[in-house]
């Protein structure tokens, strides 16, 4: 039996996926190391509070799971020459869970952990 052409093009559209994860952040890109800023998977909205504005840039404290195997840094700073503006005027960052590894025994064997880093971060219009 046949299904109709309209039901498959709805369940299309219905269907979760990657396609749509990417919002505004798309094609966004860190204005000093031109890397990626990604989307929705990588970049939130975050809490006014939890930045705090300097002559010479932005110090950012973000919770962090603790699950992590590595401590996480309690504050990141963020250069001034590297925030951008944000389309909503709200602070935005972006970050990613990357694998790092260490030396147990030189060269012999490695153990990994984890730690989040930020990549892109977006302030509100009129932010100095």
């Amino acid at each position: 039996m046949r299904q109709p052409r309209g039901w498959i093009a709805l369940a299309w559209l219905l269907l979760p996926g990657d396609a749509d994860a990417h919002d505004w952040y798309t094609g966004k890109k860190d204005p000093v190391l031109q890397y990626d800023c990604c989307g929705n998977k990588d970049c939130h909205l975050i809490d006014s509070r939890a930045v705090r504005e300097t002559k010479d840039g932005y110090y950012v404290r973000l919770p962090r799971p603790a699950y992590l195997n590595e401590p996480q840094e309690s504050e990141w700073f963020i250069p001034k020459e590297r925030a951008q503006a944000s389309l909503d005027n709200h602070y935005h960052i972006c970050e990613r869970l990357m694998t790092f590894y260490r030396t147990i025994i030189p060269h012999m064997k490695f153990e990994a952990y984890h730690r989040f880093r930020w990549t892109c971060f977006f302030v509100p219009k009129g932010t100095s």
